[in-house]
This record gives C-alpha cells, structure tokens and sequence, in this order.
C-alpha cells in the first residue's frame, strides 16, 4: 500500500472510531443503555488500535492513547453491568498498552534520528570525496601542464630561434589539448550537457562511450525498442537521479570488480522503466537471494568501504524518485544492478498518432 493511501485509511478509521467513541461518551453522560456504551467503546478501540500501523510514529501514540480512553471506557460499562468492582483491574491493561506504545515510539523516533544522521553524514562525506578528487584532478592535471607550457613557451622567448618558437608552440598546442580535453571529462562529471540538450538515451549513449574509450573496457548499451520514448515519461529530476545511479554502478565496476566487459541494458512497459547494469568481474560477497539495501551493506567485504558508499548513495538516489533498486552478485560471478523506476502516465496528445 502507497503513503498517501495508507494516510487516507488511517484517516477514515480515526474519524469513525472518533464518531463512535463520542457517542459512547454521550450515552454515558446521558445515562443510556450499557450494553449499547460498551459495544461503541469496544469497537471504537478496535477502530484506533487498526489505525495505529498507518500512521507515522509521531501519530501512532496519539492513536494508541484514544483507543486507551475507549478501552477504560469500556471496562467502565462492563463493571457496571456485571457489578463486580474487581474488574476495574482491567484498567491496567489499557495503561501498559499506552506505556508500551510510547516505549516503542520513542526507540523508533531514535532509530529513524540515527539512521538520518547517517545518511547525512555519508552524503556530506560523498561530497567532500568529490571535492577532493577534482581538486586533486585540476592540481595533479591541470596546473602542472599549464605550469609545463608556461616553461616551454618561457624558454622559447629566452632563445629567441624561430626553430625554438615553432618548436615550443607545437608542444604548447598539445599540452592545451590535453587539457581541454581533461576539463571536458571533469565538467561531463558535474553535469552532463548532453542529458539536458538530448535526453536521458543520448546521455547514457555519451556515457558508456566514454567509460569503453577511458579505461579500455568493453561497454554495451542494449535498448529495448520500446523504451525510446521514455524521456517525455520521467521528469528531468528522475532522468539526473537515473545518469547517476548508472554512473555510479559503472564506476564502481571499473574501479572494484576488475571486469572485461559491462552491459547496460534499459527496457520499458507500460508502468515503469528498467534498467541493468551487469558486469563479469570478480563479484562480492551476497547473503542469499537478491536483497535490497540496507542488508547489502552489511554484507559487503570489509576492503571495498568505497563500493559500500557507493551503493549507499545510488540507494538514495532511487528512494528520491520511488524506484526500486536490486543488486545481484556472488564471488566470481560478477554484479547485476538493476533499477526499476516507474514511469508517469502518458499524456493523451502524446497518444494521438
């Protein structure tokens, strides 16, 4: 069952059960018929306790602590038309259950607060990664080649030779390119131009190019025919989160799993769009039977601390857009990610032949 649909439940049961534990209320004022007060009470209690696992943790308390008061409420009319005082004991029952309840609220409020705490940590130390690995890239890269045609075009002025000049500049000229085309890749990395200008396909085309032509590994890209039309179905915010999450499991392939070849498959229906990223490399460690995270971290060999961050963050990534994502893998056996992301219904103009 989806959030808001779990919401509208919850919601419905806690109007009916409010409307029949203030009727329950007024009979009692009114002096009506018991039997009539303690079945309203009882179902009233029903009603709240059924509306508990539909709310959030900060709601559910509040759930409990009325299906409580419709419980000793109920217990009132019992020991009223039973006559025996010695069932008002059953008042306690009631109170543990509110004390219970708040007991377990708040061991979930501090769970759910360290569980964010740790994804905000992981994400700013992501971050921090980053800075550090372009930073590293324009000093150890950049600088020290424009720094290198600093001191060959210097030496050229010094000899004054046209030969010395000639020389210097074809060298420059190379050194330049290089960097040119350093800086294409860097700013490729902050942001692909190709997914704003054409789309989620040709973004993931420029993609699997560049990773094949940079490390010399083999990358395939298989597109169900079908699935050619899906960047008028997800929104510029899930085809980002979708480049990313395949960046990632390229990277984290090339960089940990060792593989001679890598497949990247995307097919689409009439729901959701799918996307594989399989290599053939090494593999990791799996419990059995494919999970989804967080038990993959878990799991995950103590040596490969940056895949585990790395699937950490393409997990989010599919949380932000409802998408499901499934790793796959076993020793020697390479990695299946896959990432089920669901599309939005198409429009009727995009219908019309």
């Amino acid at each position: 069952m989806s959030g808001s649909r779990r919401v509208r439940w919850g919601r419905a049961l806690q109007a009916v059960g409010t409307c029949l534990l203030v009727t329950a209320v007024a009979l009692e004022i009114t002096d009506q018929p018991l039997p009539t007060e303690l079945t309203l009470s009882l179902a009233a209690a029903t009603l709240y306790l059924a509306a508990v696992p539909l709310y959030t943790a900060g709601r559910r308390i509040w759930m409990v602590v009325a299906g409580a008061i419709a419980l000793m409420l109920a217990v009132a009319s019992l020991v009223r038309i039973t006559e025996q005082p010695l069932m008002n004991a059953l008042h306690v029952f009631p109170l543990l259950l509110v004390a219970y309840t708040a007991s377990t609220v708040r061991s979930a409020t501090r769970r759910d607060r360290s569980l964010q705490r740790a994804r905000v940590r992981a994400r700013h130390d992501g971050g921090e990664r980053e800075r550090r690995r372009w930073a590293r890239e324009l000093h150890d890269d950049t600088l020290q080649e424009l720094g290198a045609v600093q001191v060959v075009l210097s030496s050229a002025a010094a000899d004054g030779r046209p030969e010395a000049m000639h020389s210097a500049i074809e060298q420059a000229r190379t050194l330049v390119g290089n960097q040119i085309t350093s800086l294409r890749h860097l700013i490729t990395d902050l942001r692909p131009l190709v997914l704003d200008e054409l789309g989620l396909l040709a973004g993931l085309e420029a993609l699997c190019r560049r990773t094949s032509e940079t490390f010399g590994i083999r990358v395939d890209l298989r597109i169900d025919p079908q699935g050619t039309d899906i960047s008028d179905r997800l929104t510029p915010e899930a085809q980002a989160h979708v480049y990313r999450i395949v960046q990632e499991a390229l990277t984290n392939a090339v960089k940990h799993a060792q593989p001679t070849r890598i497949t990247v498959g995307m097919a689409s229906d009439h729901h959701a769009v799918t996307l594989t990223v399989a290599d053939d490399g090494h593999g990791m460690p799996q419990p059995e039977g494919p999970r989804r995270w967080p038990a993959l971290r878990a799991a995950a060999p103590p040596a490969s601390t940056g895949r585990g961050v790395g699937l950490s963050a393409m997990h989010e990534r599919a949380d932000l857009i409802d998408a499901q994502l499934t790793v796959r893998s076993a020793p020697g056996k390479g990695t299946v990610i896959t990432l089920r992301v669901p599309l939005a219904p198409r429009r009727e103009d995009d219908a019309q032949p």
